[in-house]
């Protein structure tokens, strides 16, 4: 009986001096597995960031090359004073960019200048501050006057249209939008039923 009491104070002893060992190590491999999740969140950060900065870098390449096509093809457009508001009232209502309303807007307003008076045509310019910008008078050589200056029939507008991206049908729905826009600007009846009839409106 004596014998049988020492051994289980010998176990129970050294389960005792065990157990701090024991504690220790489960600490060790929890702090083992946390800094793995830690090294493993940061690895997954450090990739979602690369990812993003990449495709971030992308999408401005990406834009600079349109804008850069744009201006190649409008000549550095740069529409001033109250053209600005014309311009973008035709691409709000006829659906087409920026750039396309400006371009339309002077194919016409360049017509207009070849058949027009001299007087009648700087009339309307005077009516309207910044609308020569659409001419290519504006800062940065406004649309590219290449395009514009020996547009004298519908046939040039109809081209002009056509190297804007757009189809020759959509001279019909900028003429009355732009005639609108010079009558609320004070330009009088007599040169707008001139703009009428060479714009067959």
């Amino acid at each position: 009986m004596k014998m049988l009491r020492v051994g289980i104070l010998g176990v129970s002893f050294c389960l005792v001096l065990s157990s701090p060992v024991q504690a220790f190590d489960l600490k060790k491999m929890t702090d083992s597995a946390n800094a793995a999740v830690n090294k493993a969140s940061e690895s997954a950060d450090a990739g979602i960031n690369k990812a993003s900065n990449t495709a971030n870098e992308g999408i401005n390449k990406a834009s600079d090359s349109a804008n850069s096509t744009l201006d190649g093809v409008n000549g550095g457009m740069a529409v001033s004073g109250e053209a600005s508001a014309l311009v973008d009232s035709l691409s709000s209502e006829l659906g087409v960019s920026g750039q396309q309303a400006a371009g339309g807007a002077g194919a016409l307003l360049a017509m207009a200048q070849s058949n027009l008076s001299a007087d009648q045509f700087s009339g309307v310019l005077n009516k309207v501050p910044g609308l020569g910008s659409l001419l290519g008078g504006g800062e940065g050589g406004g649309l590219a006057s290449s395009m514009l200056g020996n547009i004298s029939s519908m046939q040039g507008v109809t081209k002009a249209f056509s190297a804007l991206g757009m189809s020759p049908e959509m001279v019909s729905q900028f003429a009355p939008k732009i005639l609108g826009f010079l009558g609320d600007k004070g330009v009088t009846g007599q040169v707008l039923n001139s703009l009428k009839g060479l714009w067959s409106v």
